[in-house]
């Protein structure tokens, strides 16, 4: 066996085990000689002196289910967010002053549609760009149409159900997958199963869909739970089996219909862990590569560890590193390398290649706004989330260097005028690495260096190896392993190949 990742408290280690033939009824317990010659045996009876006789581990039988499947497409890919509202418009209007001068409001409308996305297609070809994911698209309340009133039609400020079609269509020529957020949490006010719950109140069959308490149901008494006790977004109860299963109609209503390639799924960690079970199993019996994207803001174990909810999950534990680390500068490499590995232990090597790692999203404010606009410090973080094990994920405009503070800030119109700027060149070649680069793709993952400001990581896959050397400070900084030796310059970053 050999040390796969350590962090502060933990050495995780790992060896690789052949069998001539299927391997079942096996036991097993561990040999461990100390740094001082001394011999232990470790059982599920604890750590003994003598050849155990009895307390041995066992695998007796390994079943479909015991093996998780996540699907290889999503390990490794390079994802872009859209917020479909303010990325592009069908008819040019993202050329106006509006979009790049007018301050995003909660209330303000800025006219971006699926054709303007569509139209900008080659642009994301050209990023590298291999999946889409798109904020809500359906006909719902708000701009950013979280409030959803009908599940099974586009909202018409973004076009039909057609343009939903045609633009996977169109992706799917250029290479890239589409995946569509499901909010599946809550609903709008106005969506007709809730608004039955306000006419009829106790009467209604939709009662048990809702977690109303009192009636009778008032959206200004706001006597019924909610997400995030947002009033106009009331939660719909999971747990209902005729919830369930009118969410299950509407997720293999887009695939069948739109062939998308998979949801993101709003505040997962909300929805009751039943529910993925039954909706994942479902789904996957017609559909086993559809991937099951969920939001979660913390440790995502409890919905990915196992195989039987969803595929993969937002990493913001990824993000809230890289944060603290280049922006507020509050933790050094050391402790970054130690949340970074923390983090990659918790996850089946599957699960963390597909995770979705990310240094912004639409519910946080701009990296380059977090780092007081030290384009430097923005660059090293692409770097890191590039090369990184999992599968990176780009917030429109990120890659141009924008700027915004939190919710509405972050939503701004894309900066379209801003495409030759150094940064955005940046982020183009290292997808082009990422993506020719089999060890960054697929390879494992090793810091060798951690100190400081100077933070240094390998990925390797047989004899490919790549070694990226980060250098937050003000000075240059030094570093040699034996087989690499280079001096990484302030603020800079230096990619060795050998």
């Amino acid at each position: 066996m050999s040390v796969r990742l350590s962090d502060a408290a933990h050495d995780m280690w790992q060896a690789d085990i052949h069998f001539p033939y299927v391997a079942h009824y096996i036991k097993y317990y561990f040999r461990i000689v100390d740094t001082q010659g001394r011999v232990h045996f470790y059982t599920t009876q604890g750590t003994s002196e003598g050849q155990p006789v009895s307390g041995f581990f066992e695998l007796l039988q390994v079943n479909p289910s015991d093996v998780i499947h996540v699907p290889q497409w999503s390990q490794g890919l390079i994802y872009y967010q859209i917020f479909p509202e303010r990325f592009a418009a069908a008819d040019g209007r993202e050329r106006h002053t509006q979009w790049r001068e007018a301050q995003p409001e909660r209330e303000g409308y800025f006219g971006g549609d699926l054709e303007g996305i569509r139209k900008k297609m080659p642009y994301l070809k050209e990023l590298g760009v291999e999946a889409l994911y798109l904020t809500p698209v359906f006909y719902a309340d708000f701009n950013h149409k979280y409030a959803t009133i009908d599940y099974f039609r586009v909202d018409s400020a973004f076009g039909t159900n057609d343009d939903v079609k045609t633009l996977v269509e169109q992706a799917h020529k250029l290479g890239i997958k589409v995946l569509l957020d499901g909010v599946f949490n809550h609903c709008g006010t106005n969506f007709e199963p809730f608004q039955d719950l306000l006419k009829k109140g106790e009467l209604s069959p939709y009662r048990d869909w809702f977690f109303p308490q009192s009636f009778p149901v008032s959206i200004e008494e706001m006597n019924y739970e909610c997400v995030g006790d947002y009033r106009y977004m009331p939660r719909l109860n999971t747990t209902n089996a005729e919830v369930r299963d009118y969410l299950l109609q509407v997720m293999l209503f887009w695939i069948d219909y739109a062939a998308i390639d998979g949801w993101r799924l709003d505040v997962a960690d909300e929805v009751d862990c039943d529910t993925w079970r039954y909706l994942r199993s479902c789904v996957k019996r017609k559909h086993p590569n559809v991937l099951l994207l969920g939001e979660t803001w913390g440790d995502a174990s409890k919905w990915v560890l196992h195989g039987d909810q969803l595929d993969c999950a937002m990493n913001y534990l990824f993000r809230d590193a890289m944060v603290d680390f280049f922006a507020a500068r509050t933790i050094d490499a050391l402790q970054l390398s130690q949340r970074l590995q923390n983090m990659l232990m918790k996850y089946p090597w599957q699960v963390n290649q597909a995770m979705y790692n990310l240094i912004g999203s639409h519910d946080t404010p701009r990296f380059m706004t977090l780092c007081n606009n030290d384009e430097s410090m923005v660059k090293l973080a692409f770097a890191v989330m590039m090369l990184f094990p999992g599968s990176p994920a780009i917030y429109y405009g990120d890659e141009l260097g924008m700027r915004g503070e939190n919710d509405p800030g972050c939503r701004g119109g894309m900066r379209w005028d801003l495409q030759q700027s150094s940064l955005h060149a940046w982020v183009k070649e290292l997808a082009y690495i990422r993506k020719e680069n089999e060890a960054v793709r697929k390879g494992d993952y090793r810091t060798l260096h951690a100190e400081g400001n100077l933070f240094v990581f390998e990925r390797r896959i047989e004899q490919s190896r790549i070694v990226v050397c980060i250098n937050r400070g003000e000075k240059a900084e030094d570093f040699t392993d034996g087989s690499v030796n280079v001096c990484v310059q302030p603020k800079a970053v230096e990619i060795i190949y050998n």
